[in-house]
C-alpha cells in the first residue's frame, strides 16, 4: 500500500514537469531550411533576373516544371527569365535537412487581363510521358471506343505541384506546394483537362486560405476544380455557372463560380472555372455545425459518394408509400 501511495506521489509531483517537456519537444527541433528567392514570382514588362539564397545549403532548381531534386541543376548564379516561366527550388542543409520545394512563376509580357491567373507547375513526365501522362491515351486505351477506356486520362491518381493563385491586381494571394488531380466524367475526353487542386498538409499547406470567390464565399478550401465547363467545352464556358447563379438567392448551397486563365509550366492553358468541389469538407465549409465524417452525400442515379444510401431510399419509399397531399405526412 505504501508502495503505491509513493508511486501516485511520484507521478502528482513529476508528472506535470514531463508533460511540459514532452509538449516542448517539436519546438527545440532545428528551425526549418530557408528558402528566398530575391524576387517574388509575378508579373514584369521585361526579362527578370532571379537570385536563389539559402545560408550553409546547396540549392537545386528547375525551369521546366519538374519537381527539384538532387538530380536537378544546382544554383551558381542569378537564374534570367526571358519568357514565362516557372522557377521550383529546394535547399539541401550541410547538417542534412532540406526545405520544402517552393514554385515561384515570373510572368514575362503578358497580355492584362480582368480575370484572376492560377499557374501551376508540375514534372512533364506526369502529363505527357507516351506511356503513363495524364494527359495521354496510354498503352492501355481502347482507342476504337467512345469513352476511350483506359486512357491514362482516367486516373484517379493525384501528385505533387506547386500551385500559385494571382488576383486581379497582380498579387500572389496563395502559393504552396499542393496536389494535382484530374477531375470530371466525360469531359476528360476534350483537349482541355479539368483540374482538381487538394491542399494537403505533406505537400505543404493544410488550406488555401483566400476569398477565391469574394467575401460572401469561404475564406478557405481543401479542393478547389479548374473545370473545364464540362459539356458546355468549346461553346459558351459559362452555362453551368450560369444556370447556378439563377438561384443564388435560394436557401440552398451551390458551387460558387469564378473565370480564371491558367498557366501550366509557363504556358498558357486557357480560361477555366474555379469552381468549389462538392464533398464532405464542401458541406463542413458551408455547415460548420455539420460533422464532415457524419454524412451521407449521393449523387446521379444512387451514386453513393460518403456514408449510406439507406436514409435517403427510406425518404424515396415514404414518398411512393404516402401522398404529400396530407399536411401530415411533412411533419
Amino acid at each position: 500500500m505504501k508502495k503505491a501511495a509513493l508511486c501516485i506521489l511520484f507521478f502528482l509531483l513529476l508528472g506535470p514537469v514531463w508533460a511540459q517537456k514532452r509538449l516542448a519537444l517539436p519546438s527545440e527541433g532545428p528551425p526549418p531550411v530557408e528558402l528566398n528567392f530575391s524576387v517574388d514570382g509575378g508579373f514584369f514588362p521585361d526579362e527578370v533576373v532571379v537570385e536563389l539564397s539559402s545560408p550553409g545549403s546547396v540549392i537545386y532548381y528547375t525551369t521546366d516544371g519538374s519537381t527539384p531534386s538532387e538530380r536537378s541543376q544546382r544554383y551558381k548564379r542569378g537564374i534570367r527569365i526571358k519568357a514565362t516561366t516557372v522557377i521550383r527550388a529546394v535547399a539541401y542543409h550541410a547538417d542534412g535537412r532540406r526545405s520544402g520545394a517552393t514554385g515561384h512563376t515570373y510572368f514575362i509580357d503578358e497580355p492584362r487581363t480582368e480575370f484572376p491567373v492560377v499557374s501551376i507547375g508540375i514534372s512533364p513526365e506526369i502529363l505527357f510521358h507516351p506511356r503513363s501522362g495524364l494527359f495521354m491515351l496510354g498503352n492501355n486505351v481502347v482507342d476504337t471506343l467512345w469513352k476511350k477506356p483506359g486512357a491514362n486520362f482516367w486516373s484517379r491518381s493525384e501528385f505533387p505541384s506547386s500551385v500559385e493563385f494571382f488576383e486581379t491586381n497582380g498579387r500572389c494571394a496563395y502559393r504552396s506546394q499542393s496536389g494535382f488531380r484530374l477531375f470530371g466524367g466525360m469531359s476528360r475526353l476534350f483537349p482541355q483537362k479539368s483540374i482538381a487542386i487538394v491542399a494537403r498538409q505533406r505537400y505543404g499547406e493544410a488550406r488555401i486560405r483566400h476569398e477565391v470567390f469574394g467575401q460572401k464565399g469561404l475564406n478557405k478550401f481543401k479542393f478547389l476544380v479548374l473545370r473545364n465547363s464540362g459539356s458546355d467545352f468549346g461553346k459558351t464556358h459559362f452555362r453551368d455557372a450560369l444556370m447556378t447563379s439563377l438561384v443564388d438567392d435560394w436557401d440552398l448551397e451551390k458551387q460558387d463560380y469564378r473565370p480564371a486563365h491558367v498557366y501550366i509550366n509557363g504556358q498558357y492553358w486557357g480560361i477555366y472555372n474555379i469552381r468549389e468541389k462538392v464533398n464532405r469538407y464542401f458541406i463542413a465549409g458551408h455547415h460548420p455545425e455539420v460533422d464532415k465524417d457524419s454524412i451521407d452525400l449521393i449523387e446521379h442515379r444512387y451514386t453513393r459518394k460518403r456514408g449510406s444510401t439507406r436514409h435517403y431510399l427510406s425518404l424515396l419509399r415514404f414518398l411512393e408509400e404516402h401522398s404529400l397531399a396530407d399536411p401530415a405526412n411533412y411533419a
